[in-house]
């Protein structure tokens, strides 16, 4: 929808073969994974296969050893084809990442190879039931005992929760708190130890996307699974959140042009005595503000995209970026039902529309709900004053 030019040659190959791969094996299905309300666990390892997993991790661990734009590409398609069930980017970009920067060499080599073939998924596990998003009320504890951790707590709303083989998990420590930051700890936690004891959480967004409650009773854990530092939680997290609102900012901005391509299409398709939509002023005007919108948040994530690329991401750029083009998501969706009429509310064109509604909404809420990025966003204002 929008010219661009910070992909290479090698970018535009890997995208054909992305495209051809998801064409082929997963949007034939997708639909049937949405119906059944999970994505058989059999694709996890086609995409690994198939070189969708982990493209940044190093070759000695199993990936590509690729750079930053590979992602990208990755994730800018599977949201063209609106595929959420097999979301990727939640083992590529935002699990792996903290074991490849934060694990010792042991660690890397126990789960890396297996999270980059897709015989391993991860999942990170921030939310809690009382605190929402908000890292600082994390209440779930874990205790030293001699050489291991006890794990009491309860974390919900966690993507590939009842699904995954490991999970980070963020908990409150006994020590390694610096200054006046919680002392928080991040804890690597196999799902078959005991003490370990999860559900599917059911939902209306995304629904092929599996979602979980964990709750940890008494769980040991050997110490030596830390991720990091003990205590040291709260930092590792605030760097890291960035590349994960980052690559959220991503799918939701090609989900965006997606859902307007299609719109637009739909418009000038539908007929009026006077002719298609596209000749009501009212309904120019609507589309000439959202692709507007989408034209200025596609120049923003870019140059977003780029700095990450340099190894220079920025937190608050971030949230503006997951923020604005989630915003503008849920605009397009909506209206996305309004204009198709009776079509945008029943028959297969209405159940695709009110899916993509029901998604856009989950995109405004995970990674950080729309108005605890305004708050961050506004807190910083005076940083540079």
């Amino acid at each position: 929808m929008f010219e661009r030019s910070i992909f290479t040659e090698r970018h535009d190959v890997l995208r054909d073969d992305i495209r051809s791969f998801l064409r082929r094996e997963i949007a034939p299905r997708h639909d049937g994974w949405v119906a059944a309300r999970e994505t058989p666990r059999c694709f996890w390892s086609k995409a690994g296969a198939a070189g969708l997993l982990c493209r940044t991790v190093p070759e000695r661990y199993g990936g590509a050893g690729g750079d930053f734009l590979e992602s990208v590409v990755i994730t800018e398609e599977l949201a063209h084809h609106r595929i959420s069930g097999l979301l990727t980017c939640l083992q590529s970009d935002i699990v792996a990442p903290f074991i490849l920067r934060l694990g010792n060499d042991a660690q890397k080599a126990a789960l890396l190879p297996g999270m980059c073939c897709g015989d391993t998924l991860g999942a990170i596990a921030l939310t809690e039931p009382q605190g929402g998003s908000a890292i600082a009320a994390i209440e779930t504890r874990a205790t030293d005992k001699d050489a291991s951790l006890i794990l009491n707590g309860t974390k919900t709303h966690i993507s590939n929760g009842s699904v995954a083989d490991v999970i980070i998990v963020a908990a409150r420590s006994d020590k390694g708190a610096i200054g006046n930051q919680p002392g928080l700890s991040l804890i690597l936690v196999e799902t078959g130890r005991p003490g370990v004891h999860r559900r599917r959480i059911e939902k209306a967004g995304m629904p092929a996307l599996d979602t979980g409650e964990i709750v940890f009773e008494n769980c040991i854990v050997p110490r030596d699974n830390l991720l990091g530092a003990q205590g040291m939680g709260f930092m590792y997290l605030m760097t890291f959140l960035g590349i994960e609102r980052l690559v959220l900012a991503i799918y939701a901005q090609a989900c965006c042009e997606r859902l307007l391509h299609d719109l637009i299409a739909d418009c000038d398709a539908k007929r009026a005595p006077e002719g298609s939509l596209l000749e009501f002023q009212n309904t120019r005007f609507c589309l000439a503000d959202l692709h507007a919108d989408c034209a200025v948040n596609r120049a923003y994530l870019d140059a977003c995209i780029i700095a990450a690329g340099n190894g220079n991401s920025d937190p608050k750029r971030a949230c503006i970026a997951k923020l604005r083009t989630t915003e503008t998501l849920r605009k397009i969706a909506a209206l996305g039902v309004q204009f198709r009429g009776a079509s945008g509310i029943s028959g297969a064109s209405g159940a695709q529309a009110m899916q993509d509604l029901l998604d856009a909404s989950v995109q405004s809420v995970w990674g950080g709900a729309s108005e605890i990025l305004r708050d961050v966003i506004g807190r910083s204002l005076t940083s540079g004053l």
